[in-house]
């Protein structure tokens, strides 16, 4: 699917809950009492307004919300499932595509240039040692920077031996 500009969360969420909600045969009155009944109190307008673009913020409650009251993982209403390489809104000032996105939201991969020492130190202790493997495009990115990282790594380690060697003898 051609999309020109960059996904934005509210807007991909409203056009898969509208996709999802049609595709389980539900109105937006049956969705609206799906959410009510799921805690969140919502009317049939509120639906329209998220489905047409009037409404442009959505809670994390009611994110979740909406995924269970659609039977679909969140993370299938947040992004695009149709558009892995377009671009994704990931914050007010940047972008990613849609399919490292996904990776990251599922937490198997940091967003480029990040520290992924840094990202895997928060990993839930089960999920620790699990080899998640970024999009091709990403991979050599990647394994650029680690060879150039051994490389750095490597000639600092020669200096600290020249130098223990040189104090040593």
């Amino acid at each position: 699917m051609a999309h020109n500009e960059a996904w934005t969360p509210t807007e991909t969420v409203a056009k898969r809950v509208r996709e999802v909600r049609q595709r389980r045969g539900l109105t937006a009155d049956q969705l609206a009492k799906r959410m009510t009944e799921q805690g969140v109190a919502w009317e049939r307008s509120t639906v329209a307004k998220l489905e047409n673009g009037s409404r442009q913020n959505l809670t994390l409650t009611e994110w979740l919300t909406l995924g269970a009251a659609l039977n679909v993982a969140p993370v299938h209403l947040l992004l695009p499932i149709d558009a892995d390489d377009d671009a994704y809104q990931v914050t007010p000032t940047r972008t990613n595509d849609v399919d490292h996105t996904r990776g990251w939201i599922r937490g198997h991969w940091p967003l480029p240039g990040a520290n992924i020492i840094q990202f895997q130190s928060e990993l839930p202790e089960a999920e620790q040692g699990r080899m998640f493997l970024p999009p091709a495009k990403d991979r050599a990115d990647r394994i650029n920077g680690i060879e150039a990282a051994l490389v750095q790594l490597t000639t600092a380690l020669q200096h600290l031996r020249s130098e223990d060697e040189a104090s040593d003898g």
